[in-house]
């Protein structure tokens, strides 16, 4: 049984995506307060705790990865979200280690964001962005990743390899696993 959802905050630097999550988890009937640094979040969550919280990974200053410990800390019974532009398999594994339950991938909408919170209902660090009902093992979550990548950057493996940070000759060794 899911524990209802009744609070939430996002930590994001973006304004523009901050604002609409926000609006879109009150017409949900989510009380939702922003904050667009991460000391922000820290001292909103001090202030006022969270039944979910969402942290950008990438913002300025003090990265969501590492102040994610902090936000569990002052919150541990919360969800903790990390938000990212892309996955990545060592960013999902590092995300979970510093304490959230699970990283999504932007572009992200309120009903995927409430849906996907719901799930965790495990213990933390055993979900990572998957369809419902579905929790992927290692070698799915590493094709799936690829998979991204490749679309990404237009198929081109080169490109692709730079943005999953690894060399070019890996990555297409990981391919010819994959086929």
């Amino acid at each position: 049984m899911s524990r209802p959802i009744r609070t939430a905050l996002v930590v994001d630097d973006d304004d523009a995506f901050r604002t609409v999550l926000q609006g879109a988890l009150r017409r949900r009937g989510v009380r939702a307060r922003t904050a667009a640094t991460v000391s922000e979040g820290l001292v909103a969550l001090e202030y006022e705790p969270a039944d979910l919280v969402i942290v950008d990974y990438r913002m300025p200053r003090a990265d969501g990865l590492t102040a994610l410990a902090a936000f569990r800390r002052l919150q541990p019974d919360a969800i903790i979200v990390m938000l990212t532009g892309y996955g990545d398999i060592a960013l999902a594994v590092a995300a979970v280690k510093e304490g959230a339950d699970t990283l999504l991938t932007k572009p992200i909408d309120a009903d995927r964001l409430l849906r996907e919170a719901a799930l965790i209902q495990r213990p933390r660090g055993t979900a990572f962005e998957a369809p419902l009902g579905h929790v992927y093992n290692l070698e799915e979550l590493e094709r799936e990743t690829i998979r991204k990548a490749l679309a990404q950057s237009g198929g081109v493996v080169a490109s692709a390899a730079r943005i999953l940070g690894i060399d070019r000759r890996t990555l297409q060794r990981k391919l010819k696993k994959i086929s």
